[in-house]
């Protein structure tokens, strides 16, 4: 008798702590849809916003209007331009090239990629491209300031800043170049002897079964929902070059949640590989003091910001991600140890990183 009385009360138990988790669960959930209802309403965001604990996704909406004339509200299934969070695929593929033996993080940029030519190509390594520490000028800023057009051809983009001098000294800092990163999308095609478009397909969104994902060239307005100026206009230009390599595929939410779990997994690359990717590399410290728009505010990896973040209580852990803007803005993020994920892109521009989350799940356990 005293153990059949020992089982029962043991379940009853059991019961009670099943119970008591599933209720702070559901105050966990109703609480974080409050908060980001607040932050729609303040105009923090307007866009979409999943947060995961790994394959448990907590939350998952959009928030705003997909179609001003319409009326159309956001979707959750909403396919929308990553921006820059795409260099963590280029950053991805150069590495397994790595991996394989095909490139190595000392080889000189006029060796990868002899069409590109610059005085400096010989001081500019695969590790400098990757780290941000090349000096080459960002053609994204240049195209802001009125210096480039936005409709030159990759090869013209080339050769334009090839003829600029470099900002600094290969190495000596830490300036977040665009174009780094379009040179890596080419020496991508180069070793392996398909378009970018292609290899990302292959070595990444396939094998992840990411099947609404894809590198684009242009922007297909009529499969996005409308993107917003700073001013309220509707963005309506549809012949932007996309060079590929610095970012902008089109995904949605889902897709982005697959990819960030699979960060660290041997799908992609080796256990050595990805501590590489997520070792600093550069500091904000390390910004020139002209920089603008301001420096990145958290140390470098290959193809990926590193984070302190607030986890748990007071105690913080270490994450990683990245953001965008361009179309918008965008940022997914993971806390690599728990698998905690928080992705959030909008179709006007907002600060991309919803502290007010982050700080809400480290304190709502």
């Amino acid at each position: 008798m005293k153990t059949k009385t020992s089982i029962i009360l043991f379940l009853n138990f059991a019961i009670i702590c099943i119970q008591y988790s599933i209720g702070q669960q559901k105050d966990k959930v109703e609480g974080l849809s409050n908060l980001i209802g607040k932050l729609y309403v303040n105009g923090t965001l307007h866009g979409g916003v999943l947060v995961a604990e790994g394959q448990d996704i907590l939350y998952r909406d959009a928030w705003g209007l997909a179609n001003i004339d319409q009326h159309t509200a956001l979707t959750v299934d909403e396919k929308f331009t990553i921006n820059s969070m795409g260099k963590m695929f280029t950053s991805i593929l150069i590495l397994q090239l790595v991996e394989e033996g095909k490139l190595d993080f000392e080889d000189k940029l006029s060796d990868m990629l002899p069409e590109f030519q610059h005085k400096r190509v010989k001081d500019i390594t695969l590790h400098h491209l990757l780290a941000h520490r090349s000096g080459i000028r960002d053609y994204g800023l240049l195209q802001m300031a009125g210096q480039l057009p936005y409709n030159l051809t990759r090869d013209q983009m080339f050769a334009e800043i090839g003829k600029m001098d470099l900002k600094f000294e290969p190495g000596s800092k830490f300036n977040y170049s665009n174009s780094g990163y379009m040179l890596l999308g080419a020496i991508i095609e180069n070793n392996r002897g398909k378009s970018l478009q292609e290899v990302m397909q292959e070595r990444i969104f396939e094998p992840l079964g990411m099947r609404n994902t894809s590198m684009i060239y242009t922007y297909d307005l009529d499969e996005l929902p409308q993107y917003f100026l700073q001013d309220g206009t509707i963005y309506q230009e549809d012949d932007v070059v996309i060079y590929g390599g610095d970012g902008a595929e089109v995904s949605t939410m889902d897709d982005m949640h697959t990819f960030m779990m699979a960060l660290g997994s041997d799908t992609l690359l080796s256990k050595t590989m990805w501590e590489l990717a997520f070792t600093p590399h550069s500091f904000p410290n390390e910004v020139p003091e002209d920089a603008w728009p301001p420096p990145h505010q958290d140390p470098y990896g290959y193809g990926f910001s590193i984070m302190e973040l607030p986890f748990d209580g007071e105690t913080t852990a270490r994450a990683v991600g990245h953001g965008g803007a361009g179309l918008g803005s965008n940022y997914a993020l993971r806390f690599l140890e728990s698998k905690r994920i928080i992705i959030n892109w909008n179709n006007i521009f907002k600060n991309p990183i919803l502290f007010d989350v982050i700080t809400y799940l480290a304190t709502s356990n």
